[in-house]
């Protein structure tokens, strides 16, 4: 069983209140049975634009796939959706191991 990583950099609208509605939908979305974790982490460089990485862990990956296919369909999660302006990556990763 493989761990697997989803991560997603996002560009997000302006608003003041999107902490508030990413909290809530973290809230919800990591109380689903399969969901490991939900990190945020945010670009630093005030040169340039603000980034978000919202990074979710979950166990394998036929439950990523079985958990994340609700993401649009919960209402916590669908106004968090709203609130994105882009979403530059979004993809599963794995630990690399190297055919060394």
């Amino acid at each position: 069983m493989t761990e697997i990583t989803e991560i997603f950099v996002l560009k997000m609208k302006d608003g003041e209140h999107i902490d508030t509605v990413r909290e809530a939908a973290r809230k919800d979305f990591t109380s689903l049975e399969g969901v490991t974790s939900w990190e945020t982490l945010v670009s630093t460089d005030p040169s340039r634009p603000t980034l978000y990485t919202d990074i979710f862990k979950f166990p394998d990956m036929a439950t990523a796939k079985r958990v994340t296919a609700q993401f649009s369909e919960r209402p916590a999660t669908q106004a968090f959706l709203a609130e994105i302006g882009e979403i530059l990556v979004g993809q599963f990763f794995t630990t690399h191991t190297p055919n060394i």
